[in-house]
Parts: structure tokens; C-alpha cells; sequence
């Protein structure tokens, strides 16, 4: 019973002092294509209002709800891994269906 509890201990110690949990990196990560910022704080003074505008969290910067990232997609921001109706979760939703119809190359695949 020792040799099991030193065992065990041992084994928590070990898993434990690997320096802890990070926190995952974002899903999405917008980027915004028609302004050049000289100041990094300008920037997120911009975002801010855009993504409160499209009802997002700014702190958060994603949202799981279709229509909030379509509108920030429609003020001329993108995400970096494509657009937000190419993506394998919203695929088949009617929203992109009708999106990917006027705006997607017919041979697109869904990221993510």
C-alpha cells in the first residue's frame, strides 16, 4: 500500500509541475483588410466598436452565433483560416448555403 501511495504521489507530482494549464488559442482570428493602423491601441479601439456594432464580445473576439459573424465579415473584416461559411460547422447551414451560392468558388471545401 506505501509503494502504491509513493507511486501515485509521485506520478501527480510529475503531472502537476509541467507549468500548468494554457488557455486554448482562439477558434477565430479576424483580421481587417481595408485600413492600416499606426498605433496597435487605434486598432483595437476600431474593433471594439465594430464587433459591439455586430453584437461580439471584443474581449472574446468570436462569437457562435452565424449572424453575428457574418455581419462582422460584411463590415470587411476575415478570419484568417477563410470565410465563416466555409467552415465544416456552419456548412449546411441555410445562411451559408445561400452565401456560399453568390460568393464561393464551386469547387470550395469546408476548413476547420
Amino acid at each position: 500500500m506505501r509503494l502504491l501511495s509513493t507511486i501515485l504521489l509521485s506520478l501527480v507530482l510529475t503531472y502537476c509541475s509541467f507549468g500548468g494549464f494554457q488557455p486554448p488559442k482562439p477558434y477565430y482570428i479576424w483580421g481587417y483588410k481595408y485600413k492600416k493602423f499606426e498605433k496597435s491601441y487605434d486598432y483595437y479601439v476600431f474593433r471594439d466598436k465594430e464587433m459591439r456594432a455586430c453584437g461580439m464580445d471584443p474581449v472574446l473576439g468570436e462569437s457562435v452565433e452565424l449572424k453575428v459573424n457574418l455581419c462582422l465579415e460584411k463590415k470587411g473584416w476575415y478570419l484568417e483560416q477563410g470565410p465563416v461559411c466555409e467552415e465544416k460547422y456552419v456548412w449546411n447551414e441555410p445562411e451559408c448555403i445561400k452565401w456560399r451560392a453568390k460568393y464561393s468558388k464551386p469547387n470550395v471545401q469546408p476548413w476547420g
